[in-house]
């Protein structure tokens, strides 16, 4: 736990760095992380002084010496500000870097370590911050190091994937670590795993580590940490120090690719939340991991590896994305027989699918087992958390106070508060599992299942194959959930005699307003326009951003989600409000299931003309089943959502039309109406049959990252978003075709061009402008036409058509538009939106209509090349990388020329096989964990800084960087 006081002085740090031009979060915790341990060096000296004192005994292996003592952080801090500066840029780091060579854990991290921070007056306001903080190795220092680690990952720059630290604790109570025992992390990161296993032990073992041996085992020989990140590494090893580990195992290695050698068998606890939803090639595997596990799949390779490292008695909690849990694939099956039958499979904790916001929304589990190599499973505990004390948003806000939080709260949770904070529930049903948790419905949160069971079912190990709601059937495998199992249904409360409707002063406190339920419409009204409630008697229930809300009345309910700001409202009678308490399926569902005939049709009524419905009768109703992750299941009802709104939008129309037909007027008049009408309709149908056919044939046929594009484009909701989605569309078009172009001049031997030469200036300097990229698709089109080559296509689809129009054109001019609006010229109010996105539409869909070329040519990333003796020529295995198709489709094809592995090529109608690399790459985004599509933006003197096509998401690549030195001799 951080005072708030400390928290304030982090974030003044912060701070002032942004303000004196630092906003890399990573440089900011580096120079951050080098003073903090220069002062620690110090604090530990002194301490080591004042025991020479007190015994006599000299100092061992002083950190300082006579030579070295004017570099104590105590010595320079009070320097002036100048003199401080050259102290310590050309005397401490140095000094520092040279104690990379004594053996120690902090030194060899150290060995890289440079002063960044540009001017002696901002050092000295850093080192005076500093010297404001408590680091005195006790768990405020720890924890004021992690707060600092966590704004870095809140950043999203260092594309590692903070678990929660609640998260950490309820996985470290149910491994309950002890002084004899060896904790590792194959993927330790910042090293909180290790940090929160230190603290337990501490905490519960104090006695013990009283004891010399196990105090130095603790110190020097308990924790284990591997990564193949420097970075990671100095700041998991500073993470530990500064919780008072002196001299824990954190070292450089590629769990993954080398093979464990001494460290086989030998930890007995791990610890992890090793990366998932990327792909290793097996010959960059290790061996032994694929004798346990063919796959390339990296979340199942963490697992073998956890197995191997164990001793045997060991345990594991291990977090997997929900896939490994059932996927169908020989490796995911295989490795779940090998935890249920060579090993003790003891539990699988399924956590909530937002607990991993910002960073990704796939759903997570927590795999707990021990290695005995001869099976021993009996019965499977699962428990299914659906409220980890915060809110499952991206700002994770407490839902609770904060001695109330965690697995292990420092103040006993109320009952009615469990619901908010599941996890000390979970440590504590997990201590049981072996006695009173076996004896559990499948219909509560947690229950056990036995071994034959889980063999039936083909080892899967989703919670919901087993979970039972409502009927008693399986959630897997059922018709519908019960809305009462998941929800809380909540009836409106304000009278209508409480309401005071015509003075409603905005700047009154939203707590006073109250949605009534004939205010229920689509959109909802501004919360300024809501009446108020005369009394000032506090209600029971509030509103909740994401509650579900209608209207009791069987005539038009009106089901919505409410907004943010709704939140703290109160309701009307009338209104029924269902709120969410599991998140089995998102609201957006419920809302498309409520808002159907076949829902109306299972409510009973009750009342005179127009029935209404009870609160009770509501929450037991069946919503029909439906599997899938939370976003899919999003996005689908958004792409439903529009396309209703549109089929309405043209019904309104069309009727409108036929309305006015039998208006006033003489019958010759009736007659020009109606062929009005008439025209109207057919212009309707045209329109539908030239814009959706299209848009479907570029969304199906066209490369990856454009065809991707074009579905956000075309899924858009509201004009502001379609407005951006068109923008980012043009942009990723443009970018495609210019490595397109880049990779045939480069194919030709053409990279002697002019514009190919401003490309490589700007990609030396200040990076790659869009109209740069239209730049070069010109002159590589143009040079394709004068030379006769076919190019293709792209020679014919760039060739200037009468009037100046074309492609080029297109480009241009969407161009000049997104630079108009993204350096603040665009539109802003919502009719300037619209006219703007008209004229983004046509040259849009202009531009993908004259890049049809791109639809005749395949991009494929290449997966395994091998000679065929009958046909003299080289078959080619791999993904086939066009249309939105997010799982790459297998392709194989032949050609004469052997071509390199895991590269994006071109294959083109004439079987030329064009590589696409270094202007364009497949690599796995460390933001977004999937494979994405990157380009070279800019280069420095060791590394190329790249961008996903259509995300902008940036990544560094050493093999570009080779490549394009290459290409650019």
């Amino acid at each position: 736990m951080v005072p708030d006081e400390f928290m304030r002085k982090i974030d003044r740090l912060w701070d002032a760095f942004w303000s004196e031009g630092i906003p890399n979060p990573l440089e900011i915790v580096d120079q951050i992380t080098y003073l903090m341990f220069i002062r620690r060096l110090e604090d530990i000296q002194t301490a080591r002084e004042n025991q020479h004192e007190r015994t006599g005994v000299p100092v061992e292996n002083p950190i300082y010496t006579t030579e070295t003592d004017s570099l104590r952080w105590s010595r320079f801090k009070e320097l002036a500000p100048d003199t401080m500066l050259s102290v310590v840029r050309d005397q401490v780091f140095p000094w520092l870097r040279s104690l990379a060579r004594a053996d120690t854990t902090y030194a060899h991290h150290l060995k890289d370590a440079r002063l960044t921070i540009p001017t002696a007056n901002f050092l000295a306001r850093v080192v005076n911050l500093l010297d404001e903080l408590p680091l005195d190795a006790g768990d405020t220092t720890g924890n004021l190091y992690e707060y600092m680690l966590s704004k870095s990952a809140l950043a999203g720059q260092n594309g590692q994937f903070r678990t929660p630290r609640h998260i950490i604790q309820l996985m470290v109570e149910t491994m309950a670590p002890g002084p004899q025992d060896d904790v590792c992390d194959p993927a330790c990161g910042t090293a909180g795993f290790l940090v929160a296993a230190a603290e337990y032990v501490a905490r519960v073992h104090k006695n013990t580590l009283l004891d010399p041996a196990q105090a130095k085992h603790f110190n020097q020989g308990m924790f284990h940490g591997f990564d193949f990140d420097n970075r990671m590494l100095r700041l998991a090893s500073m993470n530990m120090l500064l919780h008072g580990i002196e001299q824990p195992d954190i070292r450089y290695r590629d769990s993954l690719a080398q093979n464990i050698a001494d460290d086989a068998e030998r930890y007995s606890v791990i610890l992890a939340n090793p990366p998932f939803a990327g792909t290793l090639d097996y010959e960059r595997t290790a061996t032994n991991l694929q004798q346990t596990v063919r796959t390339k799949k990296t979340e199942l390779l963490f697992l073998a590896l956890s197995l191997q490292l164990l001793k045997p008695g060991g345990r594991a909690a291990v977090i997997v994305p929900e896939g490994v849990l059932f996927g169908s694939s020989a490796a995911h099956k295989e490795l779940r027989r090998i935890l249920v039958e060579d090993h003790k499979l003891d539990g699988v904790i399924k956590l909530p699918s937002g607990v991993f916001r910002p960073y990704t929304e796939i759903s997570t589990s927590i795999l707990l087992f021990t290695k005995t190599n001869g099976g021993g499973t009996d019965d499977v505990w699962f428990y299914e958390v659906t409220a980890d004390g915060f809110s499952l948003d991206a700002k994770h806000s407490p839902l609770l106070a904060q001695d109330k939080t965690g697995p292990r709260p420092a103040v006993a949770l109320q009952e009615a508060e469990n619901a908010r904070n599941n996890l000390p529930d979970v440590v504590a049903r997990w201590l049981r599992r072996n006695g009173s948790e076996r004896r559990r419905s499948r219909s509560d949160q947690s229950f056990s299942v036995p071994r034959e069971e889980i063999i039936v079912q083909d080892y899967n190990l989703s919670f919901n194959c087993y979970r039972e709601i409502g009927s008693g059937k399986k959630t897997g495998r059922v018709e519908d959930w019960r809305l009462g199992d998941f929800a809380e249904v909540i009836s409106g409360w304000v009278p209508v005699r409480e309401l005071e409707w015509d003075t409603r002063p905005a700047d009154l406190l939203n707590e006073q307003r109250v949605l009534h339920a004939s205010l229920l419409a689509s959109p909802l009204p501004n919360v300024e326009d809501l009446p108020l409630r005369t009394t000032t008697r506090q209600p029971k229930y509030r509103l909740q951003e994401g509650d579900i809300v209608g209207r009791d009345l069987a005539s038009q309910r009106n089901w919505t989600v409410l907004p943010s700001e709704y939140e703290g409202l109160q309701a009307g009678q009338g209104v029924l409000i269902i709120r969410i308490t599991r998140n089995i399926v998102p609201a957006e569902y419920v809302v498309t299931y409520l808002s159907t005939p076949q829902a109306e049709k299972a409510l009973p009524r009750y009342g005179g003309v127009i029935p209404r419905v009870k609160r009770a009768d509501l929450a037991n109703l069946a919503i029909p089943a439906c599997d899938g992750d939370f976003e899919s299941i999003r996005s689908a009802v958004s792409i439903l959502n529009e396309g209703n709104g549109e089929v309405k939008r043209i019904k309104d129309q069309l009727e409108t039309s036929r309305m006015s037909i039998f208006e006033d007027g003489t019958k010759g008049d009736r007659r020009i109406r109606l062929e009005q009408a008439a025209d109207l309709s057919t212009l309707i149908v045209g329109t539908l049959h030239k814009q959706t056919e299209p848009y479907r044939v570029f969304q199906g046929t066209y490369p990856y990252p454009i065809a991707r594009a074009v579905r956000k484009f075309q899924h858009s909701q509201n004009p502001s978003e379609k407005h951006e989605a068109a923008i980012q569309c043009a942009e990723t078009l443009i970018i495609s075709l210019g490595i397109v172009s880049m990779a045939l001049a480069a194919y030709r031997g053409r990279k002697n061009l002019d514009e190919i030469a401003k490309w490589m200036e700007a990609v030396n300097s200040t990076g790659v402008s869009i109209g740069r990229w239209v730049g070069v698709t010109r002159a590589v089109g143009n040079d394709a036409r004068k030379s006769g080559e076919e190019a293709t296509g792209l020679g014919h689809a760039t060739a200037t058509k009468k009037g100046g129009k074309g492609l080029i054109a297109d480009l241009e001019a969407l161009v000049n538009m997104r630079n108009k609006i993204r350096h603040g010229g665009g539109p802003h109010t919502r009719a300037e939106v619209e006219a703007s996105l008209a004229k983004l539409e046509t040259l849009l869909f202009n531009a993908l209509t004259h890049s049809a070329f791109l639809a005749k040519m395949k991009w494929i990333y290449t997966d395994r090349l091998s000679w065929q003796p009958a046909s003299k020529r080289y078959r080619i295995s791999g993904l086939l990388l066009m249309g939105d198709h997010p799982d790459f489709e297998p392709n194989n094809f032949e050609t004469s020329k052997p071509i390199a592995d895991n590269n994006l090529y071109i294959l083109t109608q004439q079987d030329e096989v064009i590589p696409l690399l270094p202007f364009c790459t497949l690599a796995d985004c460390p933001i977004c964990l999937v494979p994405e599509l990157y380009y070279p933006d800019q280069i420095t003197k060791s590394t190329a800084r790249l961008k996903s096509i259509d995300r902008g998401h940036e990544l560094d690549s050493e093999t570009i960087f080779d490549g394009l030195s290459e290409f650019m001799e």
